[in-house]
């Protein structure tokens, strides 16, 4: 459902090869219909503003209709720590485009919810599939992307993360077609999510470890 990546200084425009439904806690998130671009804008470190008024402004500046987008904001440097990873599973499209920070990372230790730093770079996630989902399939896709954010996080980590305490994730979808009623982890669309996701994390993560001014967990 890509059809064209754009880096413009802070911002990195990915448009839709046709309108999609998404689902997201972005801050212009919620249900959405008619989305025709994804934006990741970045921020800066000492970022105080009101979020949407940002969201509101890049829209403005970069000639792009605010009903037809949804942007998240991080703090980390972009485009470097931006990958998009694509695989096709069981004749399932899904991509995935992400940017990771890690200077404000939780983990979750029993009942309590541990944080290490703060900031505004964070773990943002698009997954975007190639097939229509109903609003409860995308429920179970966001869901299970979250579950496999955490693990993968945790895996690579030592236990030392689940992610950071602005991460935000949104599931994308065709508007159009004959909608999928389910995206469990039994579901050949889960399935595929868990594959594609987990692989995007790892190459992320690699990719960030490996970027000029690492020195270390900050964790």
């Amino acid at each position: 459902m890509i059809k064209d990546v754009k880096y413009l200084g802070r911002n990195i425009i990915i448009t839709l090869s046709e309108e999609a439904t998404a689902l997201t806690n972005t801050v212009d998130g919620g249900l959405r219909n008619g989305i025709r671009h994804i934006i990741h804008h970045q921020v800066p470190k000492n970022f105080m503003e009101d979020p949407i008024e940002e969201v509101t402004r890049t829209h403005r500046e970069l000639a792009i209709n605010s009903d037809e987008a949804i942007t998240f904001l991080t703090a980390t440097e972009l485009p470097r720590n931006h990958v998009i990873h694509g695989e096709v599973i069981n004749g399932i499209e899904v991509e995935v485009s992400i940017t990771m920070g890690l200077t404000n990372p939780y983990r979750i230790d029993g009942d309590d919810v541990i944080t290490n730093g703060a900031g505004e770079s964070t773990i943002n996630i698009a997954i975007i599939i190639g097939r229509p989902l109903t609003v409860q399939a995308m429920i179970d896709a966001i869901t299970l992307a979250a579950q496999v954010k955490a693990l993968t996080l945790a895996g690579l980590t030592g236990g030392a993360m689940h992610g950071t305490t602005s991460d935000a994730i949104a599931i994308v979808a065709p508007s159009n077609g004959h909608k999928e009623p389910y995206a469990g982890p039994v579901t050949m669309i889960g399935k595929a999510i868990v594959h594609a996701v987990h692989n995007a994390l790892v190459r992320m993560y690699e990719a960030y470890r490996a970027g000029p001014g690492f020195s270390g967990h900050p964790y």
